[in-house]
């Protein structure tokens, strides 16, 4: 019987002692890395730049899985871009084999839906001042000069003398651009603020069967009104102005080239002080 009562009271002393011990346990603490689901991350990231996410996913395992997959990136195109791009650049893409879907994390191959959202995010422009990207007419100097408020500290600069008047005609080749839709946007300025004769701004995809082109037709006066629009003394106007020609528009799902052009047919005046800086595409969210 004594035995028994000992045996029942050890055991009685080990719950107690287990039930103590348990109470002094701290509870379990939260992982925010593993126990948030993906699509909390997924809304999180709208309020992060792309260096926040970057920083995160060299925080843990976890975290990288979640921000190196195609799945979060997609998601992130269709959030910014809207659903037109998204389908057109990721669901229908041929950008995007089916094979290249899922980044492969033991070998760190990149994740294309990552490309395709940095691509779409890129500012698109091509500087005058670098000769190598443009067809200029022969009839006359082209020369760069310093200008501080350009997109590279130089710029391009045409003064022609009443000796040498011809017509003027620039081109250059944006390349291997996503489909979408793009307005096509110029920087420049004059010193005086008009130039002679009519000058045709011309912006097109290099497809067989082109989409939307981009198209516009200035004369002096256009020129003028522009410069009016500022309520300043145009005698002394030097602005830099943007002029959005049209829109732009690649069709299918392979990026290709677009062609512009800037064409003035008076080939009787000299062209005073013309200034230009860039040429954009900008891509139109859909």
């Amino acid at each position: 019987m004594d035995n028994v009562n000992t045996s029942s009271r050890l055991i009685d002393t080990m719950i107690t002692l287990d039930m103590v011990t348990k109470s002094q346990q701290q509870p379990p603490k939260f992982d925010w890395s593993v126990d948030l689901i993906d699509s909390i991350w997924y809304h999180i990231s709208r309020y992060l730049t792309v260096n926040d996410i970057h920083r995160l996913t060299r925080t843990c395992s976890s975290l990288y899985t979640i921000f190196a997959s195609h799945d979060f990136w997609s998601y992130l195109i269709r959030r910014r871009f809207g659903h037109a791009i998204w389908h057109r650049s990721i669901k229908n893409s041929l950008l995007l084999p089916d094979d290249q879907k899922i980044v492969d994390l033991s070998r760190r191959k990149p994740c294309r839906s990552k490309s395709i959202y940095f691509e779409l995010l890129k500012r698109k422009r091509i500087s005058f001042a670098d000769f190598n990207n443009f067809t200029f007419d022969t009839n006359r100097n082209y020369t760069t000069i310093v200008e501080s408020s350009s997109l590279n500290g130089y710029v391009l600069y045409i003064k022609d003398t009443i000796e040498t008047c011809y017509s003027l005609h620039i081109e250059t080749m944006f390349e291997n651009i996503l489909p979408g839709n793009y307005d096509v946007i110029w920087r420049m300025k004059l010193n005086t603020p008009y130039m002679f004769g009519e000058t045709e701004f011309f912006a097109s995809a290099e497809q067989v069967n082109p989409g939307k082109t981009a198209y516009m037709r200035w004369t002096q006066d256009d020129f003028l009104s522009m410069y009016s629009c500022f309520y300043c003394d145009i005698a002394k106007t030097n602005l830099w102005f943007y002029q959005t020609i049209g829109t732009v528009e690649i069709n299918g799902n392979k990026p290709c080239n677009v062609f512009i052009s800037m064409t003035n047919h008076d080939s009787i005046h000299a062209k005073h002080g013309v200034y230009l800086d860039y040429v954009e595409l900008k891509l139109r969210l859909e």
